[in-house]
């Protein structure tokens, strides 16, 4: 006896064209979100590398006002102005650059996903 028993995924029902446009709005406000909605269990990676790069571009963020509240003025004018970078800089820049990068790449990921989706939805018209 097993205690827990694995069993097959439900069969995903078929997609129509109304359901495979809804998934593109939904991966165009949420990378993944439209992918789950239509029964795509990729769906859940693509949310992730979304919500990472969220936090990773949000902590650039959150340093780039701590560190204009700390100089009393905007770190690009630092740069500007005195040709200096503020401390910590270049690394906060790469984690902001790297979440962008992260969130883009889950958003490329979520509209090939929709484009997917509407494909079959037009093979199933003809059904």
């Amino acid at each position: 006896m097993m205690l827990f028993e694995m069993k097959p995924p439900p069969p995903r029902m078929p997609v129509d064209r109304a359901r495979a446009k809804a998934c593109l709005v939904a991966n165009l406000s949420l990378p993944g979100l439209g992918s789950l909605h239509v029964g795509r269990r990729v769906g859940w990676a693509q949310v992730a590398m979304a919500a990472c790069g969220f936090v990773l571009t949000m902590s650039f963020g959150g340093w780039f006002v701590a560190e204009w509240l700390r100089a009393r003025e905007l770190p690009f004018i630092t740069i500007l102005e005195r040709g200096e970078l503020p401390p910590g800089f270049l690394k906060q820049l790469l984690v902001g650059l790297s979440g962008v990068g992260l969130f883009v790449f889950a958003l490329g990921w979520a509209l090939i996903t929709s484009l997917l989706v509407y494909q079959e939805a037009r093979a199933n018209e003809g059904r």
